[in-house]
């Protein structure tokens, strides 16, 4: 049975239409997801099935005692309420219940003989029975503690802009709606957040309908995709991963359609321009067929954003830290971290929330000073920090060193922010380069824009117009036009859709430089690094391997703790790495006796073949194979140039510059492809 019925619907914004004719029906049960680019539709379309937006075309079916709870990106919370109350506040029938159960146990307390509200008080309880409203208080306890919301008695006017999504993430699942529609649920969650919420959401009985850029979560839970996309809202059945087999089908029909119509019409002009011998019927419904091929539009093509390295060089050194400490006022965050990022490491920084991962990040890119030790960057990085509020949008990327904000800086941050919402996105862009080479090929700024999806039009509208994946977008343009070398990357999933995650993805596959990324998007962090680093009680756990391996270990280790519990915990081994000095080693944390004695054995005796080659490491090492023979062809030329003499001895200072690079730079390939060969495939 259909719950919510869209029937003709369509709906515009501005001159751009979001869907046009789209027939779509929530029904018991269901589990839909909603994909599509940034600003194409899919919160606008959770809000016209909420009720909360209306249809410009079409109409919206459903029962008037339908229960419909809808968790927005900005939630309309009451700042008079604690998070408690908040929660309470959308339990609706259980919570209505329980203040009636209250006052009619007031009012027997004074009046225990009054067979009228015996009789109410007997039909209340069986009510209560049938919702289970007994439990209401212990499931907003437990949700809200999933969550990591602790101070339950907290008002709501004080939280965090994330805390405030995770309460009203928690009323809506306490709820139990009979359609719950969720709008990006897992941002501002940890990891351990996430895998709660997928498990939840898989046992929940009503029917649900989600917009998410969690891939893993979007395959695990839903059972029908709608792909929102150049104004048409199309229906796939099956999960994300059946979706996206569907779309490469359809990429490839329509690659084949289009190709057919453009020769088909270039055979029709050919046979125009020759002029016909006759006037028959024939060809004149020819001329006619010519005429309406000459003026159909061609389809649209889907927008697919591009995005290309244009890093400049990077020297051996991008970030060295030694006994780095980090707090946040009194309280410490991380103690005694120390580790030497290379030029081409891949890092990520997992870790519950409030723990500090993005303390770290802001110390590395000089937006806090360090509470101790020694942080020291290489003399060739360029650095480009991606937070979670668009600072370098607001210019406040280059302060080294600064240190926390003051009231005033802070002042002067939100009017930056009121001054940015009326600027014209290309001067965002055009703020740091007007023109920037790509691929060898010189770009300006709109064409740059462009290849970010924003459409010359878009391009001379305010930032204001944009929607929070836009921007995010907006930011990465802004950001990669400088070309930097080392990439930090603070939550880079939030906000943007599945289709530019992708492109991101693959764009980090190829950038010659260091990447260091916190983020709780598990897809993500598998597609991104090889090497992990854990905040466990103020220390960073290292662990080579991405999240789904190290995923699989912890619960492993689990599972043979439950098996076998140990009377007392055993102090962690320290570790013998030059860059894990003095910390406990993270091996010795999370593998077997046997595998953390390997871990402290050296290089040459210890068993590569103990960890698989991840996806990303085999996509080195087949760039690896295919450039040496390239740079050892290089080398052959340089020598021969110099051994040919000559005068110019510029030239030869230049040549034995580059040569000498270019052998540094075959020496590490080497050292890279013996170690990667090694690991299991």
């Amino acid at each position: 049975m259909s719950l919510i019925s869209l029937v003709g619907a369509g709906k515009d914004f501005g001159l751009r239409t979001l869907f046009a004719d789209l027939d779509l029906h929530v029904g018991e049960r269901d589990r839909l997801g909603l994909i599509g680019p940034n600003g194409a539709g899919k919160s606008t379309l959770l809000k016209v099935l909420a009720g909360r937006e209306p249809l410009d075309r079409g109409e919206r079916r459903c029962s008037s005692r339908l229960n419909v709870v809808l968790l927005d990106q900005e939630p309309d919370l009451d700042p008079a309420q604690t998070v408690l109350e908040q929660v309470f506040a959308g339990s609706g029938e259980r919570m209505a219940l329980l203040r009636e159960h209250g006052l009619l146990s007031h009012a027997l307390a004074e009046n225990a003989d009054d067979q009228r509200l015996l009789a109410r008080f007997s039909d209340l309880l069986h009510r209560m029975d049938a919702c289970q409203a007994w439990d209401l208080e212990r499931e907003c306890h437990e949700v809200l503690e999933r969550l990591g919301i602790g101070d339950v008695h907290r008002p709501v006017a004080e939280l965090s802009g994330g805390n405030r999504r995770r309460v009203a993430l928690a009323a809506a699942l306490v709820a139990q709606p009979e359609v719950l529609l969720l709008d990006e649920p897992t941002n501002h969650l940890d990891a351990d957040g996430v895998e709660w919420l997928q498990g939840w959401l898989d046992r929940y009985p009503g029917a649900l309908v989600l917009v998410t850029h969690d891939r893993y979560l979007l395959d695990r839970v839903t059972r029908r995709i709608v792909a929102v996309e150049r104004g048409e809202a199309r229906r796939y059945e099956g999960n994300y991963a059946t979706y996206l087999a569907h779309r490469a089908e359809e990429d490839e029909s329509e690659v084949a359609t289009a190709a057919k119509f453009r020769g088909d019409l270039r055979r029709e002009l050919a046979w125009l321009r020759q002029g016909p011998k006759a006037r028959s019927t024939k060809q004149k419904a020819r001329l006619q067929r010519i005429e309406a091929m000459r003026e159909q539009p061609a389809r649209q093509a889907r927008g697919a954003v591009s995005m290309a390295a244009t890093a400049r060089r990077i020297g051996k050194k991008a970030i060295s830290v030694e006994d780095l400490a980090v707090h946040a006022g009194e309280r410490p965050l991380l103690e005694a971290f120390s580790y030497d990022f290379s030029p081409e490491d891949r890092v990520g920084i997992i870790g519950p929330n409030g723990v500090g991962k993005s303390s770290l990040l802001e110390v590395i890119a000089g937006l806090r000073l360090p509470s101790g030790g020694r942080l020291e960057l290489g003399s060739t990085v360029k650095l480009a920090y991606f937070d979670q509020h668009s600072s370098v949008l607001l210019g406040n990327s280059d302060r080294r060193g600064a240190g926390p904000l003051s009231e005033r800086q802070l002042a002067d941050r939100k009017l930056a922010e009121r001054r940015l919402l009326d600027r014209k996105v290309i001067d965002v862009v055009q703020e740091a380069a007007s023109r920037v080479e790509v691929d060898g090929q010189e770009l300006s700024a709109s064409q740059l824009l462009e290849r970010f999806l924003f459409p010359p039009a878009q391009q001379h509208q305010p930032v204001a117009k944009l929607s929070g994946g836009e921007r995010r977008r907006l930011h990465l343009c802004r950001l990669l036009i400088e070309a930097p070398n080392v990439l930090l990357l603070d939550e880079p999933t939030n906000d943007l859709d599945v289709h530019t995650l992708g492109v991101l993805e693959e764009f980090l596959e190829d950038f010659r430089g260091c990447v260091v990324v916190v983020s709780h998007d598990r897809w993500f962090l598998d597609r991104t690094v090889d090497r992990l680093f854990c905040f466990e009680q103020g220390r960073l756990q290292r662990f080579e391997g991405n999240y789904s391996a190290y995923l699989e270990r912890r619960q492993a280790l689990a599972a043979e703790a439950s098996r076998r519990p140990a009377p007392g915990t055993p102090a962690a081994p320290r570790s013998a790495t030059p860059d894990g000095a003095g910390q406990p080693d993270p091996v010795g944390q999370l593998a077997s006796p046997a595998q953390a004695a390997v871990a402290q054995a050296s290089p040459a005796q210890r068993p590569q073949a103990l960890r698989r080659r991840s996806f990303k490491e085999t996509r080195e090492l087949e760039r690896i194979d295919t450039e040496l023979p390239l740079w050892e062809s290089r080398r052959g030329e340089l020598e021969a140039r110099l051994g040919s003499g000559g005068g110019d001895y510029t030239r030869i200072e230049e040549l034995t510059q580059e040569l000498a690079e270019l052998l540094e730079r075959i020496a590490r390939a080497e050292e890279r492809w013996l170690l990667l060969s090694e690991l299991a495939d």
